[in-house]
């Protein structure tokens, strides 16, 4: 009988059935078999299968085993906890509201107990906001009983458990997915008949937790809830029989309720019912729980940092984990900034559907920031400056090559930039490459022939109306400049400005002449200059300087510069984020319908021109 092994390398199911036949037609017993025949073949095929699935199975279990390479949630989370790192769980959406009561009679002051409900809607669906702690609502010098209040969405819920130390399998589990557990509140007492009850905080710092501390832990387990843990006597206080475990959280709906902007209320406060609300601030920061990808991504920084901002990376891994609103995130310490400053780290932040963070989103982050960081370094909190790109695309395409229109085609084109721009831009450290857009513009439609484009940039800023202020925007890029720069290589959107003299002129632009910038204004085709010199450009590196730029009224408050880049590549610095809007895209269609007219020529041209 042949001694032949069989091949077991192999874990595709084809090869798998082929190293079956191959081996059993080694052996004696089957020499000469045929094993296509049905019935040896349905039995390869069963072998085959099974060996595969088990391969298969097997293959996925060590996957699971690392973090890296783990796909079912449960097993993340049960690797992050090993890194001490729970995920991010549903986030109910916070806002800032104005409560006015009008009470019966004159009280010394009104009390907003803790978890008094209000609700908003949006969507024709009702959402529940819960204030988190209790408010004294004082009279104010009209007369009217006024607060500002900060609610979280959420509708406040209780969990009860009981220690059985006879259950050496007890475990308090949240029965409910959708709870936000950063907003648990853990008491214990000592039994259900005790009305005796001590508060518990989450653990912090394992080097400062003595064995009678009260603290409990949290952790991540199957289907998304979450799990509350104590202490074993070493680490934290343990529980004993009887003590009774109550966990008050809110259970929230995420994204859902952001944007949320008007509110009433659900319970009397302090008694009375006669209560009007206005909003401070719109709802915002409500999430879904942390996904899979961002677990696998945020659990080996935030563990590397041990939850402190000692690095640079380190504030990126903490805001990441613990402020959802973040699309994206850069910093950079202050030494590296084109103006060093020492003792500082930058931190720019792009939100979740807009370009700067609110009021309350700021102080938000420099809360989460506030304990973190190292005793001298100061955290700085700095908005994207965002450089607007306009392409001008001109395209030529075959109509017969194609049943679409002029329009269509524009359509197709302008559908691939917006979609260069939300795939490859938007955020920091995110290039511009022109080649790699020109060549997605190519393909939008087997109808183009080939395209071309040009560029303009340019970014905007606030400018203090009346008064003389400097301002620097450091684009990191050279700036084309024609005539050796000394005409055209920067241009801007119109404001009102003051000459030598205190003459008031409106319709004034800026531009650059021989390394200088100045304001004129046009009369017909007569340019006036109105200053020479408002502040300089360096060609080389892109830095634009406007030196005591006072302009007296602006059109909605923004003025935009704009200029031609030297490279059609671009990298952004720091802060920098690139940016395509629908409203900058011009996009110019050119049919060229190559036809054979024998009785005009062998070939015909005929081209038409149509702008979008």
């Amino acid at each position: 009988m042949s001694t032949e092994k069989l091949d077991v390398t192999d874990l595709d199911f084809d090869q798998i059935k082929d190293n079956l036949k191959s081996f059993l037609g080694n052996q004696t017993v089957f020499s000469g078999y045929d094993f296509t025949a049905s019935g040896i073949n349905t039995i390869l095929n069963v072998l085959a299968y099974n060996t595969h699935y088990n391969s298969f199975y097997l293959n996925m279990i060590a996957n699971e085993m690392y973090l890296g390479s783990a796909s079912i949630r449960n097993s993340v989370a049960s690797k992050a906890a090993m890194l001490n790192y729970t995920p991010r769980s549903h986030v109910g959406a916070s806002a800032t509201i104005n409560v006015t009561v009008v009470p019966t009679g004159d009280p010394s002051f009104i009390t907003c107990d803790k978890f008094t409900k209000f609700s908003s809607t949006i969507g024709g669906k009702q959402y529940v906001f819960s204030t988190l702690q209790a408010f004294q609502i004082d009279k104010n010098l009209a007369g009217a009983y006024v607060k500002q209040m900060d609610v979280r969405e959420g509708v406040p819920s209780v969990y009860t458990f009981t220690k059985d130390t006879s259950d050496k399998e007890q475990r308090f589990v949240l029965p409910n997915s959708n709870v936000d557990i950063s907003t648990a509140e853990v008491t214990v007492k000592v039994s259900p008949s005790d009305a005796t009850s001590y508060a518990y905080e989450k653990a912090g710092d394992f080097t400062a937790i003595s064995g009678t501390a009260n603290i409990y832990f949290t952790s991540e387990v199957s289907n998304g809830r979450y799990e509350i843990q104590f202490g074993d006597g070493s680490i934290g206080r343990a529980l004993t029989h009887g003590n009774q475990v109550q966990i008050r959280a809110l259970v929230c709906n995420g994204e859902g309720p952001n944007g949320a902007s008007t509110f009433k209320a659900l319970d009397a406060v302090g008694g009375f019912d006669n209560i009007s609300i206005s909003t401070s601030t719109a709802a915002y920061g409500g999430a879904e729980r942390e996904s899979i990808e961002s677990v696998k991504f945020n659990a080996p920084k935030t563990f590397s940092s041990q939850r402190r901002a000692v690095t640079v990376e380190d504030y990126k891994a903490l805001i990441f984990a613990n402020f959802p609103d973040a699309e994206s995130i850069q910093s950079w310490g202050g030494e590296t900034s084109a103006t060093p400053v020492y003792g500082k780290v930058y931190i720019a932040i792009k939100p979740k559907g807009a370009e700067f963070l609110t009021t309350a989103q700021r102080k938000t982050v420099i809360a989460l920031l506030s304990d973190r960081k190292m005793v001298a370094i100061e955290p700085v909190i700095t908005d994207p400056i965002i450089y607007k790109v306009q392409p001008t695309v001109t395209v030529k395409y075959d109509s017969a090559a194609t049943t679409g229109s002029s329009s269509a085609i524009a359509a197709k084109v302008k559908t691939t930039i917006q979609n260069y721009n939300s795939t490859d831009l938007r955020l920091f450290d995110t290039n511009f490459k022109f080649s790699k857009l020109l060549t997605k513009i190519d393909k939008s439609d087997d109808s183009i022939k080939n395209s071309l484009m040009t560029l303009k940039i340019y970014t905007s800023f606030i400018p203090s109306l009346l008064t003389a202020v400097t301002y620097r925007f450091y684009f990191n890029n050279a700036i084309a400049h024609p005539f050796d720069g000394y005409l055209g290589a920067i241009s801007s959107s119109s404001f009102t400005y003051r000459d030598t003299a205190g003459t008031l002129y409106d319709a004034c632009k800026m531009e650059d002449y021989n390394g200088l910038i100045r304001v004129y204004r046009m009369e017909g085709t007569i340019k006036t200059i109105i200053r020479n010199n408002i502040g300089s450009i360096d060609y080389t590196t892109g830095q634009v300087i406007l030196v005591a730029f006072a302009p007296q009224a602006i059109t909605n408050n923004i003025v935009h510069i704009y200029f031609e880049p030297v490279e059609e590549d671009m990298i952004p610095v720091r802060e920098q984020i690139f940016q395509i809007l629908d409203s900058d895209i011009t996009i110019n269609v050119t049919d060229v319908n190559i036809l054979e007219r024998r009785s005009v020529s062998a070939n015909s041209t005929t081209t038409t021109t149509t702008t979008y």
